[in-house]
């Protein structure tokens, strides 16, 4: 859905003065690229941001022992608990229907509706409740989407529990089943933020080199989301897909925190920048991101599009193996793949 936004970034299009190209200060704001796609945020149901992986301390495990006496909310240690161990080819995967069944009670894991106002994934609280008592709560992050903790100063050590995704070096995790009986164990590391391709507030950045062909997106996603050209919607058509790809530990982190519901994609909010006193160009960095953006687009589901299986006949763990190594599921491009086209015909 393309929201107003998207007008927004249209109407500056439309509207800029042609005459700042004879201001060697100015001129640069007149550059097609400071008004294209820029990131990409991927969300979920706001009460998920309180359930799944994001659960603290008073029901999760850490090796097998009840981490109620764990420091630092179960000192950095990844834990998922599979409610669906008991389904066809479900024992190694985190099935997240599962969840949504074994807590219907008091959990409502539907997203919100998109509207063509919104400016945020999920209008309601992202905030997780549960680290309330955590001595910087304060810096917990409303964003409406993903956070990405691990670039923060003061949430870093609980990234495993805010959510999003994991640190660039190997973090530890423990799988459990139904009944909280240790399955398995290994580690989770961050393609996005080994590449420096996403800032703490979780907006992941475009692939300067903009469009490539749909051949190339294995190679190409060390540069972040790309625009896609391919024979099937090629420029002339007046379309573009956006494609971004879930490698490593990313997939995982995110299917056990509660899935993807929500993909947003975002414009530099060239007004706010300006204003700010910030003239292009704008460089990327993830460590110190001075960027603002605008919401444009959104895509939304009733279900986890980062949903998988247990390859049983081959022994392979859904979790584990499909997610986190990428292996015995054929992906082209190196994992899950998100492919979204936009007509602007």
């Amino acid at each position: 859905m393309l929201l107003k936004g998207f007008g927004d970034i249209l109407t500056s299009v439309m509207t800029v003065n042609p005459a700042l190209a004879d201001l060697p200060t100015a001129s640069s704001i007149l550059d097609t690229s400071n008004y294209t796609f820029q990131a990409v945020t991927f969300g979920k149901d706001s009460q998920g941001f309180t359930n799944h992986s994001h659960v603290v301390s008073s029901t999760q495990y850490v090796d097998g022992v009840e981490a109620s006496g764990a420091s630092s909310y179960d000192s950095g240690i990844f834990t998922i608990i599979n409610y669906g161990s008991n389904l066809a080819n479900g024992a190694s995967s985190y099935v997240t229907s599962a969840y949504y069944l074994e807590f219907s009670s008091t959990y409502n894991s539907v997203p919100n509706d998109p509207s063509p106002l919104d400016d945020r994934l999920e209008r309601g609280s992202t905030i997780s409740t549960n680290l309330s008592n955590y001595q910087y709560a304060s810096a917990l992050p409303d964003l409406g989407h993903y956070s990405n903790p691990t670039l923060d100063s003061q949430l870093s050590s609980i990234w495993n529990k805010v959510g999003g995704f994991p640190p660039s070096g190997a973090s530890d995790y423990y799988f459990y089943d139904n009944t909280s009986s240790f399955t398995f164990s290994g580690q989770v590391s961050s393609y996005f933020n080994a590449n420096g391709l996403m800032d703490k507030n979780g907006y992941l950045t475009f692939n300067p080199k903009s469009i490539q062909p749909a051949t190339a997106r294995g190679t190409e996603a060390s540069g972040g989301a790309l625009l896609v050209s391919s024979t099937s919607v090629p420029v002339s058509s007046g379309q573009v897909s956006v494609s971004i790809v879930l490698q490593d530990g990313d997939a995982c982190t995110l299917a056990a925190f509660g899935g993807v519901k929500h993909v947003g994609i975002y414009c530099l909010d060239l007004a706010s920048l300006l204003s700010s006193g910030l003239l292009p160009p704008y460089d990327w960095d993830a460590l110190n991101n001075t960027r603002k953006y605008k919401l444009v687009a959104t895509v939304t589901t009733l279900d986890d599009i980062l949903f998988h299986r247990d390859f049983a006949a081959l022994g392979y763990s859904g979790f584990q193996t499909v997610l986190n190594q990428n292996v015995g599921t054929g992906f082209t491009y190196g994992g899950p793949n998100i492919n979204l086209t936009f007509d602007f015909k």
